[in-house]
């Protein structure tokens, strides 16, 4: 389970060229702290999921991508509740999130 990004007020291209991209595929690695509200979360991009498949990151012009969330107590430290935090946080930076 990962989330396609496409933009929303910010364009995505790859680092360092002009080449516009209309979606990129972000796969999550995150950490359920011992605290029980906190989750640590850091994705890498793919151009889709068959290239995250084959283990072909991209590196595109989305700079952060290590996020922390302090969640409600009555939340679980969950991957569904890292996806639901990190969707804002994209939206935030001008992206549009889904779970894909």
């Amino acid at each position: 389970m990962g989330l396609q990004l496409t933009p929303n007020t910010t364009n995505i291209y790859i680092h360092g060229t002009d080449i516009e991209l209309t979606s990129v595929y972000a796969r999550l690695t995150f950490t359920a702290h011992p605290d029980g509200v906190t989750i640590s979360a850091s994705f890498k991009t793919y151009l889709d999921h068959s290239k995250f498949l084959l283990g072909d990151e991209i590196f595109t012009s989305i700079h952060s991508l290590n996020f922390d969330f302090v969640i409600l107590e009555t939340e679980d430290q969950s991957l569904q509740t890292a996806l639901d935090y990190s969707i804002l946080k994209f939206n935030d930076f001008g992206y549009n999130a889904i779970i894909v």
